[in-house]
């Protein structure tokens, strides 16, 4: 009760309606073999492997020959991608440098066993973060549900994207296909009845969905790009439909004033001047090959982060601490990457003075309101851990997640190096050595271990 009405209104403008036209797989998923696979299939570890692999080869047979030779649209032919700072140097295009290139440290986080530290082999211990600027680009053409820009000949994207490695949302949902070793692109759905605006900022991505992608990738952006007021006016573009605590986030960052304009996946909007800021914070969504090495785990742009804490720690800043729990055991309602023994391992935290909670049913200034004020974090791997930026850096972070070779351990690691903080992993037991997303059984012993060392164990 003590946060309602924190947040004013935001002022939401949606451009472009729904086509209709569904992604592949989301009309896959709504049809009976689909439904079948969601409702009774998919909890099965080998079911869920087989269909992932099946799906990833035979949909690029799919889009690589049937419709990439058969579609001969002119809008759908292929187009050079070219990162973006590359763009803007051969082009040389207006820029305004916000934050200077940052070096992360990321020691290693404590491991429970300790016999398991073998498992997190870094590939770093520290990082380089970039520049982050924001461009001008003239009559760009963007598209809801993809961070690509269409300028001209070429198609831009961030500087840390590495297609030859990293797989992307776009193309598993067949709203595009990349061809990694050309570097180029090709569309896959196109809108023919774009809009047309005459200035805007555009943040929209495919993986701004998830909460953990949307806060450590997408928000930092627009804060970076909000703390330039020559820019106060200008109009920001963000996916429609996202979740309302996502769209809450936005409120410390943009004011009540700015307009938000949203779009639908697979509808355009042709900018005649369009802003856009440079990558400011970055993790695959996929490897494209499983069995790639040392692929990145993340990289996260502390001065960015930073713009979000103050931000927001304004709006909580006359909250009473006393009303928030220390100590938090964070409960995953997912049906995936579960502790098989959480209600165990539940009735011990609480036994040593945890209140557990659904991250899910709190509002977004309540999940900073609880890391913020949180001596002590625990729960597995999962979005909501994301909000691990707002804990102090003495707070204590430990984690569950499944011992697995391939594992992007260091993911959590240098998103808390990056706001000072450092985590501690408990690994579990996976029921699937193969399946990075199967449910994991964790020892009690590691757990009362991880207690004694950490805090006053009872």
């Amino acid at each position: 009760a003590e946060v309602s009405g924190l947040l004013p209104t935001l002022k939401v403008k949606k451009v472009g309606q729904t086509t209709g036209s569904l992604d592949l797989l989301v009309r896959l998923k709504r049809t009976w073999v689909g439904r079948l696979y969601v409702n009774h299939l998919k909890h099965i570890p080998l079911v869920r492997w087989l269909t992932i692999r099946l799906w990833r080869t035979l949909y690029s047979i799919y889009i690589n020959i049937f419709l990439v030779f058969l579609d001969s649209h002119s809008a759908k032919r292929w187009r050079p991608l070219v990162k973006l700072g590359d763009y803007v140097k051969k082009l040389h295009l207006p820029t305004t440098k916000v934050f200077d290139a940052v070096r992360v440290n990321t020691p290693p986080p404590k491991v429970f066993p300790v016999k398991d530290q073998a498992y997190l082999v870094s590939p770093h211990d520290h990082y380089v973060f970039p520049p982050v600027y924001v461009a001008e680009l003239g009559e760009a053409l963007i598209y809801g549900g993809t961070n690509l820009v269409f300028a001209q000949n070429a198609v831009i994207c961030h500087d840390l994207y590495d297609f030859e490695r990293d797989y992307t949302s776009e193309e598993l949902h067949g709203r595009h296909v990349i061809d990694a070793k050309k570097m180029r692109m090709r569309l896959l759905r196109h809108d023919a009845t774009r809009e047309k605006i005459a200035v805007a900022a555009t943040f929209l991505d495919a993986c701004a969905p998830n909460y953990a992608h949307w806060m450590t990738e997408v928000l930092p952006r627009i804060a970076t790009f909000c703390t330039l007021e020559q820019f106060a006016n200008v109009p920001i573009i963000v996916n429609d439909g996202l979740h309302r605590n996502i769209m809450e986030s936005l409120v410390p960052i943009v004011g009540s004033e700015r307009e938000i304009i949203t779009l639908p996946v697979g509808r355009a909007i042709q900018v005649d001047l369009l802003y856009v800021t440079s990558v400011a914070g970055y993790a695959p969504f996929e490897k494209r090959y499983a069995n790639l090495k040392n692929h990145s785990h993340g990289r996260f742009c502390p001065p960015a982060l930073q713009v979000i804490r103050d931000r927001i720690y304004s709006l909580t800043d006359g909250l009473s601490p006393k009303e928030w729990p220390s100590k938090v055991y964070l409960r995953r309602n997912s049906a995936a990457r579960k502790i098989t023994n959480e209600v165990e391992i539940e009735r011990i935290f609480h036994k040593n003075g945890y209140f557990i909670i659904s991250p899910e049913n709190l509002n977004f200034l309540e999940q900073v309101a609880i890391f913020r004020n949180a001596t002590d974090v625990v729960g597995s791997s999962g979005a909501a851990l994301a909000n691990l930026i707002f804990s102090q850096p003495t707070t204590g972070v430990c984690i569950f997640i499944a011992r697995l070779e391939g594992t992007s351990y260091w993911y959590w690691q240098n998103l808390a190096s990056s706001v000072t903080n450092r985590i501690s992993y408990i690994l579990g037991k996976s029921i699937e050595e193969n399946d990075l997303h199967a449910n994991f059984d964790i020892k009690i012993d590691d757990v009362i271990k991880y207690l004694r060392l950490s805090i006053d164990f009872n």
